[in-house]
């Protein structure tokens, strides 16, 4: 074997002979062995020396994709789960664009795993990708420019900016116009300069809840008041479900809605309006009608929309007008009132609950407080059959009410 002579400065390693050092550089040249089969956890991603916010496993095994949240959370999620449960990630997952690919990567490089050999330089497949673009600018160029062209000299100076300069110089390519980076505010699932990573508009709280209604029972709560603790977090996380369309975090989130129903009704009215959730909306309204307008929030008078407030007032006027209507009523009259000596002792009664009635008349109100009536004093019995008449008609004509919107 034909060994080089060193020179006179160079000295070989301590530990090797100097005639292994070829062999030495061989074995270094040559890739590493490949494995018979991959490692168990994160050897199909680059970096992994992150802390994750939440990295649920499902039969042992962990996620392959990173979704980062608004609050700087990193969640490590499966990408099987994401693509079966949601339309988003089942269509778009695969989409790659290009200021990902031409754009130079941000923040420092992620380091290599160990044995991995270094990264290739990204300028080759930058300029590739410039290439493909320019062809169809290239092409046009060359059918613009044929045997109708000029050849004025004074023409052949001045190119038209949409024609492109010859082939034979520089190579197009799009440098005077990088791509835009990705918006800061995302209102979408935007993937990163990272091909494992997508910045999601949610918040970890948010993200977390939603994910726990896609995956298995069990893996993140045990209880549906674990997952949607409050009105806000159920709500976020029906807009996540619809931006993901997520059928089945949709559906769950959403009869999770009438949970609030009697703690929290304009609120539950207001999101159940926003989302257009009718049955449910109509549903709170039964228990929104009993707040006064006054106590409504901005917040949730902009959920509600014209329509929904519009709708939630009439309901309430509606109703005050006919209790009102229905205690205007007179006490019932036959043969024996007429002729009764006791018969204004019975009306003064009734005209004194009723104009009670009417100082607190609220819309809810089914009017089962004329049933609390003080009939002491030695009252007609006919009369009080007659107030007993009167009584049921008005709770009847209560009842008839609408009580929804």
């Amino acid at each position: 074997m034909h060994r080089s002579n060193p020179g006179p400065h160079d000295k070989p390693p301590s530990d090797l002979p100097p005639g292994d050092i070829s062999d030495l550089a061989h074995l270094l040249r040559s890739p590493p062995p490949v494995p018979r089969s991959p490692a168990p956890a994160y050897t199909a991603l680059p970096y992994r020396d992150v802390e994750f916010h939440l990295a649920p496993l499902i039969h042992g095994r962990p996620g392959d994709i990173e979704l980062e949240t608004t609050d700087g959370k990193r969640f490590l999620v499966h990408r099987k789960i994401l693509e079966q449960e949601t339309v988003f990630f089942h269509i778009y997952y695969g989409f790659v664009p290009v200021w990902r690919l031409a754009a130079p990567h941000i923040g420092p490089p992620h380091p290599n795993l160990p044995g991995s050999p270094p990264p290739p330089h990204p300028s080759a497949a930058i300029a590739a990708l410039n290439n493909l673009l320019c062809l169809p600018k290239y092409i046009a160029s060359h059918l613009r420019s044929g045997p109708t062209a000029t050849t004025n000299s004074d023409s052949t100076h001045e190119t038209s900016p949409l024609l492109a300069p010859s082939w034979g110089g520089e190579p197009m390519s799009y440098d005077e116009q990088p791509p835009t980076p990705p918006p800061k505010d995302i209102s979408a699932p935007t993937p990163t300069t990272n091909p494992y990573t997508w910045i999601v508009p949610e918040s970890s709280a948010v993200l977390a809840s939603f994910l726990s209604l896609i995956y298995p029972r069990g893996t993140f709560s045990s209880t549906l008041s674990q997952a949607l603790p409050t009105l806000e977090i159920t709500g976020r996380v029906i807009r996540a479900a619809m931006g993901y369309q997520s059928s089945k975090a949709l559906n769950i989130a959403r009869d999770r809605l009438s949970a609030f129903i009697l703690a929290e009704p304009v609120d539950t009215y207001a999101m159940a309006c926003f989302f257009k959730f009718a049955d449910l909306a109509r549903l709170a309204s039964r228990h929104a009608v009993a707040v006064p307008t006054d106590q409504w929030t901005s917040d949730a008078r902009g959920l509600m929309g014209r329509s929904g407030v519009k709708n939630l007032t009439d309901l309430r006027g509606l109703r005050l007008a006919g209790l009102r209507g229905i205690l205007n009523r007179r006490i019932e009259c036959d043969a024996h009132s007429d002729d009764c000596v006791r018969r204004g002792m019975m009306e003064e009664v009734w005209r004194l609950k009723v104009e009670s009635l009417k100082a607190e008349l609220q819309p809810e109100s089914d009017l089962l407080e004329l049933l609390e009536i003080d009939l002491r004093g030695g009252h007609c019995g006919g009369c009080l059959v007659l107030l007993g008449q009167t009584i049921q008609q008005c709770l009847l004509a209560a009842k008839d009410l609408p009580t929804t919107i």
